[in-house]
């Protein structure tokens, strides 16, 4: 951690996961105890700082799917529950309910009639070569399953 750059600003292309791993990884660390000791108060101040750039930058990105976004909420429910005051937990119970709802809407039912949860899994290729029609030459022919 003594890079004087910003960790959550090394990389230009961050994404709302990659952020939300960071974050909560400096969160797993400042619980440490070793963490809370006065010897690492250096550290821990230059931990809460990167945790709050982190933050920060959550604002910037764009979310990619609905679990993207509930991480996002899960993000303020974190900051808003250590700045709360008294009266004002309405606000954490108000994020839970739009997460709630959030998964709700976002939940599509299969062809059983069952709920499927919201899951997005993107590929990493678009198509292969071998499907336009041009096989490989080490490749045999076999009936689609």
């Amino acid at each position: 951690m003594a890079e004087p750059k910003n960790l959550a600003e090394l990389d230009g292309s961050q994404s709302v996961s990659a952020l939300g791993l960071r974050w909560a990884a400096l969160r797993g660390m400042l619980a440490s105890p070793l963490i809370l000791s006065e010897e690492q108060r250096h550290l821990r101040e230059e931990l809460l700082r990167e945790l709050g750039n982190i933050e920060q930058n959550f604002v910037s990105l764009q979310s990619r799917n609905a679990m993207e976004i509930s991480a996002k909420i899960d993000i303020a429910k974190s900051a808003l529950h250590e700045g709360l005051q008294s009266g004002q937990s309405w606000l954490v119970s108000l994020l839970e309910s739009i997460q709630t709802d959030l998964h709700a809407t976002s939940a599509k039912p299969t062809a059983n009639g069952s709920v499927r949860p919201p899951v997005s899994i993107s590929r990493a290729y678009q198509s292969r070569p071998e499907a336009n029609g041009a096989p490989s030459g080490d490749e045999t022919e076999a009936p689609a399953a």
